[in-house]
C-alpha cells in the first residue's frame, strides 16, 4: 500500500474504521480473558494505539501519526464532559478552515519562523525592487517581515485556506504595507511568470510538480526557494542552513 497518490484523510479515516471494526470484534474476546468489560475510555485508547502504529507503517509524517493516537480517546473526553452538541460541528468546520489544503494537496499549515525569514532577507536579488511571491503563504508572518524591510520591493501570498488568508489579509489591512498583497488562489492557478522570487514551504509531495511549473513559467536567472523539502532529482545551486532550533535549510535553485 501507498499513499503517494490519495488524499490523505481518506486514508487517514480509514484506518481508523478498519481499526474501530477489528477491535468490535475482538472485545467480547478481551473482556473475557481480563474478567471483566474493559471502559471505553482504554478501548479508545488501545484503538489510537494501533491506528498511529499502522499509519506510521504506511509512512505517514508524524503529525499524522500523533492526531491518529490522541483522537480517539478525546472524543471520549470530550463526551464526558457534555459540552453542547453543537460545538462538535463547529471545531471541525474550524479545522476544515485552517487545514483546507491538507485534504486537497496533502500541504500542513507549516509556519516560517523569524530567523528563516531573515535569511530571506538576505537572499533577495541585489536589484532595487524585485517581485517575492510565497506559496501557500499561510498567516503571512514572513511577507510582512521582508515587506517591512524592503518596501520598494513587492511582496505577494498565495494561500487557499479560508481562514489563514482571511487572517494574513485582515493584518496587512491593519498594518497598511501598499507593497504587500495577499490573494485567495490555488497556487496552480497563479502563474509565476511576474516574479523574480518564488518561496515555498509545503511538503514532499506537490516538489516535483511545482519545480516543473517554476521551470516553465519563470524568468531566466529567477530564485525558487524552498524551506526544508527537496525537488526530486533536482540538486540545489545552493543550501543555506539557518541558525535556528531545527537547523531549517532553504534549498535555492536559479532558474
Amino acid at each position: 500500500m501507498t499513499t503517494a497518490n490519495r488524499p490523505p484523510i481518506f486514508a487517514i479515516l480509514a484506518i481508523q474504521a478498519v481499526v474501530f471494526g477489528g477491535l468490535y470484534l475482538a472485545m467480547p474476546t478481551v473482556n473475557a480473558l481480563v474478567g471483566y468489560g474493559v471502559p471505553l475510555f482504554w478501548q479508545m485508547s488501545a484503538q489510537g494505539l494501533i491506528a498511529a502504529t499502522v499509519t506510521k507503517y504506511f509512512k505517514f509524517g508524524w503529525g499524522w501519526v500523533i492526531g491518529q493516537c490522541v483522537a480517539p480517546p478525546l472524543v471520549i473526553l470530550a463526551l464526558g464532559l457534555g459540552l453542547p452538541m453543537w460545538i462538535y460541528p463547529v471545531i471541525l468546520i474550524l479545522l476544515v478552515l485552517v487545514f483546507w489544503n491538507v485534504a486537497s494537496n496533502r500541504v500542513p499549515l507549516y509556519l516560517t519562523n523569524t530567523e528563516t525569514s531573515a535569511a530571506l532577507l538576505k537572499l533577495l536579488p541585489n536589484k532595487k525592487s524585485i517581485r517575492f511571491v510565497d506559496l501557500g503563504s499561510g498567516l503571512g508572518g514572513t511577507l510582512r517581515y521582508l515587506a517591512s524591510r524592503s518596501p520598494e520591493s513587492r511582496f505577494y501570498g498565495v494561500e487557499s485556506a479560508p481562514l489563514p488568508f482571511i487572517f494574513s489579509w485582515c493584518l496587512r489591512k491593519l498594518h497598511g504595507k501598499d507593497n504587500l498583497e495577499f490573494r485567495f488562489r490555488d497556487i496552480w492557478k497563479e502563474d509565476l511568470s511576474e516574479f523574480d522570487v518564488v518561496y515555498c514551504f509545503l511538503s514532499p509531495v506537490p516538489m516535483a510538480r511545482l519545480f516543473a511549473k517554476a521551470q516553465e513559467e519563470l524568468k531566466p536567472g529567477s530564485l525558487f526557494i524552498s524551506n526544508s523539502f527537496a525537488v526530486p532529482d533536482q540538486k540545489p545551486d545552493k543550501i543555506i542552513t539557518v541558525k535556528d532550533g531545527r537547523k531549517t535549510q532553504l534549498l535555492i535553485w536559479k532558474i
